[in-house]
C-alpha cells in the first residue's frame, strides 16, 4: 500500500510538473515598443429571455490601437465569471483584424446568455481574453467589465 501512496505521490508530481510548463506564459508579453490597446467590452442589446431559459446575445468588443505600428486582433475569448442569475456560455471566436495607429474597431461575438430565474437584474459581469500580434510577436490582454 505504501508503494502505491509512493508511486501515486510521483506521478501528481510529474503530472503537475507537465501542467505548469504546458501553461507558461513564456513569449506573450505585450512588445515593449507597443502601446496597450484600450478595449471595451458590452452588450450590443437587451437580452430577452422570454419564457425560456436561454437568449441570444451579441457583444461588442472595441480596440483602439493606440501604437504606433498596427496590430492584428487574432482572437476574443469571452465568459461571464461569478454570475448567480445569469451570464453567457463562454464562447471563443477567431478574427483576423488589423487596426491601423488611431483606429478604433469593434467585432461583434455571437453567444447565448442563460439564466437560472425568471427576470433577472444583477449587472452582466463579462471578461474578455483578446490576442494581438503586432512585429511577428503575439500577445494577451484581458479586460473585465461590469
Amino acid at each position: 500500500m505504501r508503494r502505491f501512496l509512493s508511486l501515486a505521490l510521483m506521478l501528481a508530481t510529474v503530472l503537475a510538473t507537465l501542467l505548469a510548463l504546458g501553461c507558461g506564459s513564456a513569449g506573450s508579453a505585450r512588445p515593449a515598443t507597443v502601446a496597450k490597446p484600450d478595449m471595451n467590452v458590452e452588450l450590443a442589446h437587451d437580452l430577452f429571455f422570454g419564457s425560456g431559459s436561454t437568449a441570444p446575445a451579441t457583444i461588442d468588443v472595441t480596440v483602439l490601437n493606440r501604437a504606433t505600428i498596427p496590430i492584428l486582433l487574432r482572437r476574443v475569448e469571452l465568459s461571464s465569471p461569478g454570475m448567480v442569475q445569469y451570464g453567457i456560455y463562454p464562447i471563443t471566436r477567431q478574427f483576423r483584424e488589423t487596426i491601423q495607429p488611431g483606429e478604433t474597431k469593434t467585432v461583434a461575438v455571437f453567444a447565448t446568455a442563460q439564466t437560472s430565474v425568471r427576470r433577472p437584474t444583477e449587472p452582466l459581469t463579462l471578461r474578455a481574453i483578446v490576442d494581438f500580434e503586432a512585429s511577428g510577436k503575439v500577445w494577451r490582454e484581458m479586460l473585465i467589465t461590469r
